[in-house]
């Protein structure tokens, strides 16, 4: 059952997403708008950046409703592979959106659109800012007052930092192209916004391959690498004087976790707490090793 302090950050964590989504939603808005107003190639890499944070806050509620009930409390990284699914699907919508950015400073380039009005460009930036301090405020005081906490709002509270960094960069950098732009230097401006369009979507690009690549790897099972293989081989040899025999050896990364399970023959004299006690000698010395293990001992009595 829930105690009352687990109840109470249970419903303020689902509050804090609730008012993120909302806020989101009226920050796209008014993105979309002033990228039309204003020809800006970033605000519109904003907005679409928005756009897609939209549908992965969506499963970010559903996947922290299913985080934090009782026993994932206790156990808060039973939720893994789901908080996995959603980084992976989020870095797989980035891609076809950073292609589109992309495309948009092909076309502006090359087409020579209207003047680019940077003075808009600071509204929205003024907005996004005063958003991310909110959000991150309230996520530092929810981890302050309770150890309850879900492991998404932990993430989303070091995205935020992340966020808050890049748009104040952004915003100082758009500065400067509007001071060219009211200097008559309009060509300098707009190569501004170009060349800060060009690194978001790198940066966009290479951290969605590199996001998609962790958490794939995280939500398949795969084969132990060769050196992990021999460790179960030498922690068999440390405790070959303990068994009569080796059977089937079972072993795989599941996610970040090692699951490895022996089959170990035995005389039928063998009592139930000497095999509990080999299976614990022998599980302590493969988390010497690995640092998530799980470890089962299937015994064959001859």
């Amino acid at each position: 059952m829930f105690t009352d302090d687990i109840l109470k950050t249970r419903k303020e964590i689902k509050r804090f997403f609730i008012a993120g989504f909302f806020t989101l939603l009226l920050e796209t808005l008014l993105c979309l708008y002033i990228a039309y107003i204003s020809n800006s190639v970033i605000i519109f890499t904003f907005m679409l950046q928005n756009s897609l944070s939209l549908i992965i806050y969506l499963f970010a509620i559903i996947a922290l409703d299913l985080s934090i009930k009782d026993n994932s409390y206790k156990f808060p990284y039973g939720t893994g592979r789901l908080e996995n699914f959603i980084s992976f699907f989020q870095a797989a919508l980035s891609l076809p959106g950073a292609a589109i950015v992309i495309y948009s400073i092909w076309k502006t380039t090359v087409q020579a659109p209207p003047e680019i009005s940077f003075g808009y460009t600071q509204i929205a930036f003024l907005y996004i800012n005063l958003r991310l301090v909110m959000l991150k405020w309230w996520a530092n005081s929810i981890m302050k007052r309770s150890d309850a906490y879900s492991p998404i709002l932990k993430a989303y509270n070091v995205y935020y930092t992340i966020c808050l960094v890049e748009t104040i960069l952004s915003a100082a950098t758009l500065l400067v192209a509007l001071y060219f732009q009211h200097s008559d230097r309009v060509l300098q401006a707009r190569v501004i916004d170009i060349v800060l369009s060009v690194i978001f979507a790198t940066y966009w690009i290479v951290n969605s391959l590199k996001v998609m690549k962790e958490n794939f790897e995280a939500l398949i099972d795969l084969p132990l690498k060769e050196a992990d293989q021999l460790m179960i081989m030498n922690t068999l040899a440390a405790h070959f004087n303990q068994y009569e025999g080796v059977g089937y050896i079972y072993s795989r990364t599941s996610g970040r976790q090692k699951i490895i399970e022996i089959e170990l023959s035995f005389s039928k004299n063998r009592s139930l707490s000497e095999l509990a006690d080999l299976q614990e000698a022998m599980k302590n010395s493969l988390e010497q090793h690995f640092s998530d293990v799980k470890f089962n001992l299937i015994p064959v009595i001859k």
